[in-house]
């Protein structure tokens, strides 16, 4: 079976891992000395921080991914978490002095050591984010007792749910599979198929729900703690401050998906009659296929339409998935152990990325494929940037996956002519949007409710009913109110970590900011060209709001959502109009 070639980082753990385990200890010995002894002189204390993080970047990424990587496509492994847990050791030894230099940081005018400084002015507002952050800091000791429990805690309730959930067995017509390859099975031509595989993945799911909820209950309990402690108003303001985004951007954004829900819903409804259902759309075809495109690809007739739409946006684009392809950077299959979804790991010290997705031949999996490469070209713009820019926020981390995914779409779009085979692509289509939209909308609304609960036990009974309540809430009566999803909350790997708490948002606007991004592209290609690959670059080195205004984009007023939203809802309006094509 096709797997991705990680010898570029590493060929196992081997002496080459061990060595450059060594090589990074002693580059974080040398950082605890130089902070402990040099003197506070502004400029020199501060350039030498720099350069010491800027050394321990690449090497740091390196060797943290390759167990990641390892332990995404088997869980099983016994080696690699070892090795992670050794290097969380290790990224400790640096807590005290990390905590000492941002404190330090309060003490100093960086606009003045800025003038003074072309190190200090280039990372200038990297220090003054650091500087604002360590407002929240709890005590040397204290911060250096949790970077140690936190591993114990959260990070193990995280681990659980993840070897959980990969090796939970699915009783699916006589057969044993895997969760993967039971959700992927939402997307069947068979309405038998999907309603079956619907019913036992929520059966399969009855066998580790305490379990899981405990640890979403723990993981949750742990982050309202420390917020408290660290003086946040509630987990959304922290995660607003890491987002780099402004409460008044979210509220624009969140009010605008409010005010569309009746669209979505319209769709859906239009979509359960298309059907055969009357009251409203069941969970289980939400993803069904519509239209006569019942083709189901191959991975290599996946792998041309990919590049043939990267390429009609540009060669740089296209080349870049070329070289993805060829490089062997993709684990595109599902097996066993492997968790499932699809993410890209982006690697800016090697200029390459690794994806990996879940790949059964839908069109999904196509644009799945064309989203994560957004996210690897992505990375492929900010590898040219200085190490500790190698980072975005997660808002921004989704507006070249979104922009990418929608090239591909609209090139398939363009090559067809029959109004039932364009109903299987605009439909296909829409049900992202939807997803992206109205889904992200119920989980934002779920994990406000989980917060608000989280100051003692939550059980698997409130967090099934508040999913519920959230889907309700949410999508309205698009869906048919008896047949929804109580478990989204266990599949979803993003609750289980405790430093990406409120990970769905980012997601909305990272479609929306690229729905309106695509639209400037249509508007005028070669002005949009010279400046796309700048706003990627941007990214890592200023606020949400301060990219868009790059583009002439301003998030904080509710009307660019609804531009975008717009956009979706003539999506919505065609394919209401193809559902009636007989």
């Amino acid at each position: 079976m096709k797997t991705w070639d990680l010898s570029d980082l590493y060929t196992g753990f081997n002496e080459k891992y061990q060595s450059d385990m060594l090589e990074l200890e002693h580059l974080f010995d040398l950082y605890v000395a130089f902070i402990r002894s040099h003197p506070q002189d502004d400029i020199e204390f501060i350039e030498g921080y720099i350069s010491y993080h800027e050394k321990m970047a690449g090497l740091a990424r390196t060797l943290s991914s390759y167990p990641g990587l390892v332990m995404s496509t088997d869980v099983t492994n016994q080696e690699a978490p070892q090795y992670m847990a050794k290097l969380q050791q290790i990224y400790r030894k640096s807590t005290a002095e990390d905590v000492l230099f941002s404190r330090y940081l309060q003490t100093v005018d960086l606009y003045l050591l800025s003038s003074k400084s072309e190190i200090i002015k280039k990372y200038l507002f990297l220090l003054e984010r650091e500087k604002e952050d360590a407002k929240h800091l709890l005590s040397e000791s204290e911060e250096i007792m949790y970077s140690k429990l936190r591993e114990l805690s959260s990070g193990s309730w995280s681990r659980l749910q993840g070897l959980t959930t990969a090796n939970l067995p699915v009783s699916f017509r006589d057969k044993e599979i895997t969760l993967s390859e039971v959700r992927n099975l939402a997307y069947d031509n068979d309405a038998s198929i999907r309603k079956d595989a619907y019913e036992a993945e929520l059966k399969a799911y009855e066998a580790i729900e305490d379990q899981v909820a405990l640890a979403l209950s723990n993981i949750k309990r742990e982050v309202a703690v420390m917020n408290e402690l660290r003086g946040y108003d509630s987990a959304l303001s922290h995660t607003l401050f890491s987002s780099k985004m402004t409460r008044e951007t979210l509220d624009a954004m969140i009010g605008a998906m409010m005010d569309y829900r009746p669209q979505f819903e319209k769709y859906l409804q239009a979509k359960a009659v298309y059907l055969g259902h009357k009251n409203g759309l069941p969970f289980y075809d939400l993803f069904a296929p519509v239209g006569k495109l019942e083709k189901t690809y191959t991975y290599e007739e996946a792998q041309e339409i990919v590049k043939e739409g990267f390429y009609s946006y540009s060669k740089k684009l296209g080349d870049f998935a070329t070289k993805a392809f060829d490089k062997n950077w993709i684990d595109p299959f599902p097996k066993k152990g492997k968790r499932g979804g699809a993410f890209c790991s982006n690697q800016p010290q090697l200029k390459q990325s690794r994806i990996m997705s879940n790949f059964t031949g839908s069109l999904s999996d196509i644009l799945t494929l064309a989203h994560e490469l957004g996210h690897g070209y992505h990375g492929e713009i900010i590898s040219d940037n200085e190490p500790l820019f190698w980072s975005y926020p997660m808002p921004l981390a989704e507006t070249a996956s979104i922009f990418c995914e929608t090239i591909v779409n609209n090139h398939l779009l363009s090559m067809i002519k029959d109004p039932k085979e364009r109903l299987s692509v605009l439909e296909n289509s829409l049900q992202g949007d939807t997803q992206v939209v109205i889904d992200i909308l119920s989980r934002f609304i779920f994990e406000t409710h989980l917060f608000e609960k989280s100051q003692g036990p939550v059980s698997k009974y409130q967090l099934k009913d508040m999913m519920i309540d959230a889907q309700k809430e949410a999508y309205q009566k698009g869906l048919d109110q008896d047949v929804l999803h109580p478990y989204m909350w266990l599949n979803k790997s993003h609750y289980y970590s405790a430093g990406l708490n409120f990970y769905n948002f980012p997601y909305a606007f990272g479609l929306l900011f690229g729905k309106g991004l695509y639209a400037q592209y249509l508007k005028s290609p070669k002005t949009f060209l010279n400046s796309y690959d700048d706003l990627l670059s941007l990214t890592t080195k200023a606020t949400v709001e301060d990219v868009a205004k790059s583009m002439n984009i301003d998030v904080t007023k509710k009307d660019f959502w609804l531009d975008s939203l717009e956009q979706v809802n003539k999506d919505i309006e065609e394919v209401c109009k193809l559902f009636l094509v007989k």
